[in-house]
């Protein structure tokens, strides 16, 4: 009973929430993807971002040119971009603050284990025990937009599990934490571990991530960003495509 009280209190918080605009959304994608996403050969690598802007740029305009317009900050997201040293990136400008992070080689106890570029973002904590997103959701107040970009989806058998350093610990954080203004996770592409698994799978995985933070994905078709809202909080069932 307390179990279902809980969940019933988390659906209720989410369900508050007001949507992004999607059309503003992709925008949004376009921006990151052209300003700060890291290739190779020509081919897109991984990243993640995670971004706090004032309510508006996610329901109205979004647009970072004037903020983001000093050369030191142009030559940071150049440097992030083309520089496989750079694994993480942090500015902050006017009432905009941005985290961008790549996958990185980290001694986890005896060995060396490559941590997604979104779990960096949320994990490990600093020795302040904060993580970059917990950095950032301490600044908020009621009217500001927290949107998590991840290039591809978490991986749905060990990043997106009940242990407490999956995503989904930190995304309860994050629920918990902002509860007011707008907030969103985003991944583009599906993860290419999870390739061959079922739409079934995937959907019942991303499910937990929708029902924590609303959960969208944005994909390029014809040179043109569009974005899809996967699903309403407690909702078994995402937008095909989302899952395919």
């Amino acid at each position: 009973m307390r179990l279902f009280i809980f969940c019933l209190f988390h659906l209720c918080i989410q369900g508050d929430q007001v949507p992004v605009n999607t059309e503003v959304l992709a925008k949004m994608i376009r921006y990151f993807d052209d300003k700060l996403q890291p290739t190779l050969h020509d081919i897109p690598n991984q990243y993640s971002v995670v971004i706090r802007v004032p309510y508006q740029q996610c329901t109205d305009k979004f647009s970072l040119d004037s903020v983001f317009s000093t050369n030191e900050v142009k030559n940071a997201f150049n440097d992030f971009k083309t520089n496989k040293q750079r694994r993480i990136y942090e500015v902050t400008k006017d009432s905009v603050s941005l985290t961008a992070t790549k996958p990185s080689r980290m001694q986890i106890s005896y060995s060396k284990e490559t941590l997604h570029s979104e779990y960096i973002l949320i994990y490990p904590k600093d020795a302040a025990n904060t993580s970059p997103l917990d950095k950032i959701l301490n600044m908020i107040n009621d009217d500001q937009c927290v949107v998590l970009y991840t290039y591809n989806s978490p991986c749905i058998t060990k990043c997106i599990n009940d242990k407490d350093d999956s995503i989904t610990y930190g995304l309860s954080n994050w629920l918990n934490t902002q509860t007011t203004g707008i907030k969103a996770f985003i991944f583009q592409e599906i993860w290419h571990g999870d390739s061959t698994a079922s739409s079934e799978n995937l959907e019942k995985q991303f499910a937990k991530i929708n029902n924590l933070v609303p959960l969208y994905r944005c994909v390029e078709n014809n040179n043109q960003m569009q974005c899809y809202k996967c699903g309403d909080a407690g909702s078994e069932k995402l937008h095909q495509n989302c899952v395919s």
